[in-house]
């Protein structure tokens, strides 16, 4: 299989990573607006890859010749390629979660003609949903599916027990800005708070960790097994970053709206970012670890039956990559893989957690515990 990537940033090297070592792909090519970064990447893969690497500096030609492409870019920088992609035949999938704005754009791509778009698919979004998805199929009636996702430091770091791996909208980003997150009840989509709902859970093997509203997919709810569940979705962290952050937003803090200081214009959580970023930012000795649970209830049997898996990785010292970059990474690899060997199709914009089902779901799972992400049943559900 001849596969293009876009984008080698830090996802996308857990991506390249993942395709250069799988003996199906015969030639990858890779592609980044910055150069040197896509040529950094190349070094550090061609010493495990299995078929020919290169870097192309003109995206035309990296989209040419290719049985699929991937891109581990944010939606603002891959929606024209995805667009460019669907037009011309050439099957896509991407980690990116599209705008609301876009959602409109992507169900105008449901033409004859058209190639297969299959996006959100990385860890969240992408493998909370297929978690969801699986529990819920094994179930005569599903109640409930609760998700609980998050990338951690290994080691908490004070001030707020957190440490920032990736970047976001600017440098400094956090993730502290105040917003309404989605649920579903009966099916129904409702808002709730972002930070709201603060729990404790017990993870074993980590330890006692807090979660709260974030970041569930408003597309969960079209799977015909979710479709009068209950549902919602929790961001991980340490104990205290929930609290922290709550605290800051009630001092007016992480406000959107300039105020003035001094004659100039500043936005408090703008400014609230670049204090803490130093504090926060990861530093060369710092590691991850991912943890994802899906926990579903409902009916098998005529009983009341209760599912729980869980997902977890670290830090490779080997390889150097980050527990996020490899479960984000080599998600969006076995998807494109699929997408290649014509496993999941379909013309336009396809949902993973309804393309990828039955045979071709559980050879994608199969490939991150090949990688050692380590995913498992649990007992009880709850």
């Amino acid at each position: 299989m001849r596969v293009a990537l876009f984008g080698c940033g830090r996802m996308g090297l857990g991506c390249a990573h993942s395709l250069a070592t799988d003996p199906a792909v015969t030639r990858l090519t890779l592609f980044d607006t910055d150069p040197d970064r896509a040529h950094d990447t190349a070094h550090r893969i061609t010493p495990y890859a299995t078929g020919t690497v290169t870097v192309a500096t003109d995206p035309d030609a990296a989209r040419a010749g290719h049985d699929v492409l991937a891109t581990a870019l944010p939606w603002a920088a891959c929606r024209d390629l995805i667009g460019t992609a669907a037009r011309t035949g050439v099957p896509i999938a991407g980690i990116a979660r599209p705008h609301q704005d876009d959602l409109a754009m992507l169900g105008d791509l449901d033409r004859p003609g058209t190639s297969t778009v299959l996006l959100p698919i990385g860890l969240e979004p992408g493998l909370t949903e297929l978690l969801a998805a699986e529990l819920a199929e094994r179930l005569d009636y599903t109640r409930s599916v609760e998700i609980f996702c998050g990338g951690i430091p290994s080691t908490p770091r004070e001030p707020v027990g957190h440490v920032s791996f990736f970047g976001g909208e600017s440098a400094h980003h956090l993730p502290i800005a105040q917003r309404d997150s989605l649920a579903t009840r009966h099916g129904r989509l409702v808002t709730v708070p972002r930070f709201s709902g603060l729990e404790e859970r017990h993870f074993d093997g980590i330890g006692t960790l807090q979660a709260y509203h974030d970041g569930m997919v408003p597309w969960l709810r079209t799977h015909p097994a979710l479709s009068e569940a209950d549902c919602t979705q929790k961001t991980v962290r340490w104990p205290g970053f929930g609290e922290a952050v709550t605290r800051l937003a009630q001092l007016g803090l992480l406000g959107e709206e300039p105020v003035d200081v001094d004659g100039a214009r500043v936005v408090p959580r703008r400014l609230v970012e670049r204090v803490l970023a130093p504090r926060v930012m990861a530093r060369p000795a710092d590691t991850d670890l991912v943890v994802l649970e899906v926990i579903a209830h409902g009916a098998l049997g005529g009983r009341p039956h209760g599912l729980r898996v869980r997902l977890t990785d670290t830090h490779d010292p080997a390889t150097g990559l980050a527990a996020m970059t490899r479960c984000t990474g080599f998600a969006l690899a076995a998807a494109s893989l699929l997408l290649a060997g014509g496993e999941v199709g379909g013309a336009g914009w396809q949902m993973p957690h309804l393309a990828i089902r039955g045979a071709a779901r559980g050879r994608l799972l199969d490939t991150l515990r090949r990688h050692g992400i380590r995913i498992a049943e649990l007992f009880p559900a709850a």
